[in-house]
């Protein structure tokens, strides 16, 4: 057996690949190592430039690789590049004709079967969340195994990609050395930074993205809304290099070292901010609000294109119409490092906003790794992490079953053959 087991997980975006090893010893889990690279080859969220693409996620892997082998390693990629939807989808089972016989895990899984075979023309599967189960048309339930039934049905939800933009799925299986799971990077943050309790009561997780702003809502412990709007930090950054006449590495700089959500401090108009002129050798200034300025313009316009879905999931769900979803809003991405979001968040939203990292949630702990379990863009990967885990740890429970149930079989033939 081995001493320690070791975690790959990879979140491809727009403008930033990240990739975290993680290992389970005796001691509990660990981060070994943490990589970021700028991301080559994808454009408003789909790829582009396929070579260079292939680059980037090559020397993320070598990297990768120096740290743990990756042939012996539990591996997932999560991406916000690809047209991602949200379906809402009933199956049915015929259990039995006649005598009512008990549902096992088999018959589970073959409703799950089912709903990815009804996508596979044109959608890859990466996510599915039964709401519930009903037995013989008349009695709901929320784990259907071992009851008496004919008849078995299951309302779920199914996130999927389509498959004209799942370029980048093929690319990973060339680059990758063995089997990998994959998943979206929204729903993989939101598993990250969220508690049960948020996903059950209702919440609102927005990812504010290099390219889109990605919103899902959690109601009943599963997404009931995905949503994506094709503005993001890319728009932000665009904004500054137009007003203040520089490049969008100057624009982006300004952005993460001077940047504020709020404008109209009594300080700002004191603050002088030099930078680079579109020439890249020119030197040109500001003040802090004038920049603040044009951060708040951009950053209010797409809160307020979120407060929109916000609002429109809470009226169609009449217990939180009065007073919006429990949980409130949720930020992530590198947008939601800007400082003062917080304050904009809640003029715009006027509901409870706070910053998702994975301390904020109840997931497993991770020892010595603070910076990045606090650091909201790595929430992705993360979160992916983490469903590896829980996947793992429920195909143990499920074999662990399956002996015991296999072991006192035997002892009964081993009795009968007795008498």
């Amino acid at each position: 057996m081995r001493k320690s087991e070791n975690y790959v997980s990879i979140d491809v975006g727009s403008h930033s690949t990240k990739g975290l090893v993680i290992s389970k010893t005796s001691d509990g889990y660990e981060l070994l190592a943490h990589f970021d690279l700028r991301t080559r080859g994808i454009d408003g969220g789909d790829v582009k430039d396929a070579i260079a693409l292939r680059d980037t996620l090559s020397q993320l892997i070598s990297q990768l690789d120096e740290v743990v082998s990756l042939n012996r390693t539990n591996i997932i990629v999560s991406s916000s590049c690809g047209k991602f939807t949200l379906h809402d989808l009933k199956k049915e089972h015929v259990v039995s004709d006649n005598e009512k016989k008990p549902v096992d895990e088999a018959m589970v899984e073959l409703l799950k079967q089912s709903a990815i075979d009804e996508f596979s023309n044109n959608y890859q599967v990466l996510h599915i969340y039964p709401r519930r189960y009903v037995i013989d048309k008349v009695k709901s339930v929320f784990n259907p195994v071992g009851m008496n039934a004919n008849h078995l049905e299951v309302e779920m939800t199914v996130v999927t990609v389509d498959r004209s933009s799942s370029s980048l799925f093929e690319l990973l299986q060339d680059v990758i050395p063995q089997d990998f799971d994959f998943a979206t990077s929204i729903v993989s943050g939101a598993e990250g930074v969220l508690t049960d309790t948020e996903k059950e009561n209702g919440v609102c997780v927005v990812e504010l993205g290099h390219t889109n702003t990605t919103t899902l809502v959690y109601s009943m412990g599963v997404p009931v809304r995905l949503e994506v709007i094709p503005l993001g930090m890319k728009h932000v950054t665009k904004d500054i290099s137009i007003v203040f006449n520089t490049s969008i590495e100057e624009a982006e700089r300004l952005l993460k070292t001077h940047g504020s959500a709020i404008y109209g401090e009594p300080s700002f108009g004191q603050q002088s901010v030099d930078y680079k002129g579109l020439d890249g050798r020119s030197s040109k200034s500001m003040t802090k609000n004038e920049l603040a300025k044009v951060i708040h313009a951009r950053l209010r316009e797409i809160l307020t294109k979120v407060k929109r879905v916000y609002r429109e999931v809470c009226s169609g769900i009449p217990e939180f119409a009065p007073r919006g979803l429990p949980g409130g809003i949720v930020l992530l991405g590198g947008g939601a490092k800007i400082p003062r979001l917080l304050d904009l968040s809640l003029d715009v939203f006027k509901s409870p906003v706070r910053i998702g990292t994975y301390n904020t949630s109840a997931n497993v702990v991770i020892k010595d790794s603070d910076e990045i379990l606090d650091d909201p863009i790595y929430a992705p990967a993360l979160g992916g992490f983490m469903s590896v885990v829980e996947t793992r740890a429920g195909v143990q429970q499920t074999s662990r079953k399956e002996a015991s149930e296999g072991f006192f079989k035997r002892l009964v033939e081993i009795f009968k053959n007795l008498w």
